[in-house]
């Protein structure tokens, strides 16, 4: 009995131990736990909602810059130096990588001393502010491994290291604050493009906001807009960002080659501003780059020159290739008159019929058709090669005279008249000149008009 007592006793002593042993390793582990929540919270420099900031004050060695935020967009208010345009994504994303902000570990308290071991004796200065108390960031130096920036806040007046992963979205460099694009406008928002050359200005189109489409000045005024190539320009200018941008250097004119450019290209926006872009061919790499300077921020960009096309345009490069001198369906008579042809014909080809002299036609036959239509393009569509709006030729001699009535009785006579230019004819429409050349060899080359009618009277079984 006495054996069994002391071995319950040896039992509840055991356990004894056993529970405030469990008891100790409990308390030890809590306060680490505890621990290692305080310091985990240490670490969380700014836990804020980003919406709430709305102006950014950067302090660096470069210079120092105020953003603010209005109308949906960052907006450079106050800088050093030159004003430029904001690199939206650059500037938000600062707001964005500052409003949870974690540091990796401390290195205690931020004396004189410390700052000026982990180069915060002069540091880069970033300040939010909105709707509540500004966040302010310090960063000194990058770590020796280069793994994380040494920091501190107004808040927390401990050094951190700080993961250079998140600090490069807030660190950023006069260019990085720069726009990139070529131009700061969207398609919608661009209303104008000139283009000069040697001095010269080559073309300059402007957009009609009240009828909404685009036009050359009044000199091209016989000529058709082709919208959709208009269109595809501001596109691709739209979307165009810079390569490479240089540092700024009060010698970039000359030493680029600015002082004489091979194109000035100015492009307006919606807004009332407008932006103006030299261009120079510079260096070895001369033909894959073109150096661009952006005059109102004193910028030099590099930019493929592949995706520059624009500046070697000319006018005919954003017209419709052919002028409709008259349409086969709202015709009702045509005569040509030339050396090699000299037909006129009466017609209706909404209701399948035509007549040339006593020969009536039947149009409801395909081929017959199709090698009358063929005919009646080759003098009613007119291809341009060149566009002169320079020269004033005189109406003098055509080579060819064609005349259309349309079912409406409108009249139009169209007269070319042979150029200085071998190949070449002005042409003229109801005795105006049109500032447009085109080639001779439809009068008498080998898809000529007379070729084309012979074929067609060998179709209809008619005597020319």
């Amino acid at each position: 009995m006495k054996k069994a007592i002391i071995a319950i006793v040896a039992l509840l002593a055991a356990a004894g131990v056993s529970i405030g042993a469990f008891m100790a390793v409990k308390t030890k582990s809590d306060k680490e736990t505890k621990q290692e929540e305080l310091k985990q919270a240490d670490f969380i420099l700014f836990d804020f909602e980003s919406d709430a900031i709305n102006k950014i004050d950067i302090s660096s060695p470069e210079g120092d810059y105020t953003f603010e935020y209005e109308n949906m967009e960052w907006n450079l208010t106050q800088c050093s130096g030159t004003h430029f345009d904001t690199n939206q994504t650059k500037v938000q994303g600062i707001v964005s990588f500052m409003a949870y902000l974690q540091a990796k570990d401390s290195y205690g308290e931020a004396t004189e001393e410390n700052k000026a071991k982990y180069g915060l004796d002069n540091p880069y200065v970033v300040t939010l502010s909105g709707d509540t108390e500004p966040y302010v960031l310090y960063l000194g130096n990058k770590s020796p491994t280069g793994e994380y920036y040494y920091g501190y806040t107004s808040t927390k007046n401990n050094v951190y290291a700080i993961p250079s992963s998140i600090i490069s979205n807030i660190y950023a460099t006069r260019l990085e604050l720069k726009n990139n694009n070529f131009v700061p406008y969207s398609s919608s928002e661009i209303i104008g493009l000139e283009l000069v050359r040697d001095g010269e200005v080559i073309y300059t189109l402007d957009y009609d906001t009240e009828n909404r489409y685009w036009h050359l000045p009044d000199e091209y005024e016989m000529l058709s807009v082709d919208q959709t190539k208009v269109t595809s320009t501001l596109a691709i200018i739209a979307r165009l960002t810079a390569e490479v941008m240089l540092p700024e250097d009060e010698n970039d004119i000359t030493t680029y080659g600015f002082d004489k450019p091979i194109a000035e290209f100015t492009v307006k926006g919606n807004d009332g501003t407008e932006k103006t872009l030299l261009f120079s061919k510079y260096g070895q790499d001369a033909q894959t780059y073109t150096y661009v300077y952006n005059q109102e921020a004193k910028q030099v960009e590099t930019f493929y020159a592949g995706d520059l096309d624009f500046i070697d345009k000319t006018p005919i490069d954003f017209v419709m290739k052919k002028i409709e001198c008259a349409n086969l369906y709202s015709s009702s008579e045509f005569e040509i008159i030339s050396e090699d042809i000299n037909v006129e014909f009466t017609l209706n080809a909404n209701e399948e019929w035509a007549k040339y002299k006593d020969n009536d036609i039947d149009l409801s036959n395909a081929n017959t058709l199709s090698y009358f239509e063929n005919f009646f393009n080759t003098f009613a569509y007119i291809g341009l090669e060149k566009i002169d709006v320079v020269n004033s030729p005189n109406l003098e001699n055509p080579i060819l005279t064609t005349k259309f009535t349309d079912i409406n009785d409108k009249f139009t006579q169209v007269d070319f008249v042979e150029s200085d230019n071998s190949g070449l004819c002005y042409v003229f429409v109801n005795g105006e000149y049109t500032g447009t050349l085109t080639s001779t060899e439809f009068i008498n080359g080998d898809d000529s008009i007379s070729y084309a009618f012979d074929l067609f009277c060998q179709q209809a079984g008619i005597e020319k």
